[in-house]
């Protein structure tokens, strides 16, 4: 009987708002294309697009990509998982609706208006209702193993305030420390989900053993990382030479650990070595981080951009593409098209970095072909995955 009225209740509610990933998945990916374009035409010489960016360029690609899109798809990851982690039901319906207004209401403000205090209040009241969400079904069953993902939330929104008291000029104009910050906390989510599902992920995508984690080299891999956040956040004098040592032994742990994933088995399985691409990317942006520090020659804005399109943008598109798929009760398969997607971002990311440090004279060239990739792949997602995250799981189960 308990499940018919769930199933009666469950059709009553529109598909996309059935659970968390529906709506941020295919929003956050729309919102990647059309915030990636305008990015593009203005580098291409079309200034008075700024007048679509909060009238503040590099503040609103740097803000969007990290809180706009990357936000987006990490509520819509947890407020789902925490459903599996937690034996309750997921936010959805009404609840889901309303959230996800918020966010996009948010992306609007900062599109269209000029900076003010209300669009900074919208934009964090977003964060904190789906703090608040993510909060009450962890505490109810107390599985505080999974409670840490709060307080970083909760972080994520102080560090949105801080932006947006940047731009509004209450506060000093630090926008790459600021933007360092936010990348390095998104980083560390990056790294204990990728170190949680994509050993997971290999083993049963290759149909081979699983993948035992080494605790000693868990820790070695994860603590650095979260050094680093505490050394962005706190006004701490370290040298130069220590913070590069620190990035370099996140990089190598985190290589340590990878070269654990079987990596070689996933050539033939795009929806994994994608995975495994990314957390490359990941590591190679940590170790260039750390040598910025030491060799000056060595542009941190590059490494920055590892991180950013790689070991972020290509987890998440890579992360979207199979959990959207296993959520709705499909065969976790992709065709030609979503390759594409794949390699497209790869693309992306070597235009960024590669053909920038190869080619310092074609730098503008680069980021306009960097943004076409990106728009390229992001494109193909929506395309692709929009019948799968609007319509109904295909088994008939909730969800």
């Amino acid at each position: 009987m308990m499940q018919i009225i769930d199933r009666a209740k469950e059709e009553k509610i529109p598909p996309l708002f059935r659970l968390a990933f529906r709506p941020f998945f295919i929003g956050a990916a729309v919102y990647a294309v059309i915030a990636i374009a305008l990015w593009g035409l203005f580098w291409a010489g079309n200034t008075h697009i700024s007048q679509f960016m909060y009238g503040n360029p590099l503040w609103w690609h740097s803000h969007e990509m990290l809180f706009g899109f990357a936000g987006a798809v990490i509520v819509g990851f947890l407020l789902t998982a925490v459903q599996t982690w937690t034996g309750q039901t997921g936010v959805k319906g009404g609840k889901l609706a309303f959230l996800f207004s918020l966010w996009l209401i948010a992306r609007l403000g900062l599109m269209f208006a000029t900076p003010s205090y209300l669009w900074m209040v919208i934009d964090c009241a977003w964060i904190v209702v789906a703090t608040i969400f993510l909060a009450i079904p962890i505490i109810k069953v107390k599985q505080w193993r999974n409670m840490f993902f709060v307080p970083v939330l909760i972080l994520f929104m102080l560090l949105n305030v801080k932006y947006h008291l940047m731009v509004l000029k209450v506060i000093p104009y630090d926008l790459k420390a600021t933007a360092l910050t936010t990348l390095t906390i998104i980083a560390a989510v990056v790294l204990v989900v990728g170190g949680r599902v994509i050993p997971f992920f290999t083993s049963r995508g290759t149909q081979t053993a699983t993948i035992s984690r080494i605790p000693m080299l868990e820790y070695a891999a994860l603590i650095p990382i979260w050094i680093l956040l505490i050394l962005t956040i706190f006004p701490i004098t370290i040298s130069a030479n220590v913070l590069a040592i620190i990035y370099l032994i996140a990089a190598i742990t985190n290589l340590g650990r990878l070269c654990r994933w079987r990596s070689h088995k996933t050539i033939t399985v795009p929806l994994l070595w994608s995975l495994h691409g990314a957390y490359l990317s990941m590591i190679i942006g940590l170790a260039w981080l750390g040598g910025s520090y030491i060799n000056h020659n060595m542009s941190s804005t590059i490494g920055i951009h590892l991180i950013a399109i790689g070991g972020i943008g290509a987890m998440i598109l890579a992360m979207m593409a199979r959990v959207s798929l296993g959520h709705t009760g499909r065969k976790l398969q992709v065709g030609r098209w979503m390759i594409i997607a794949f390699i497209s971002l790869f693309g992306s990311l070597l235009a960024r970095t590669l053909l920038v440090v190869m080619m310092p004279v074609a730098t503008v060239d680069a980021y306009i072909i960097s943004a076409v990739l990106w728009v390229i792949a992001f494109s193909i997602f929506t395309v692709v995955y929009f019948p799968v995250l609007t319509k109904a799981r295909v088994d008939g189960h909730p969800g």
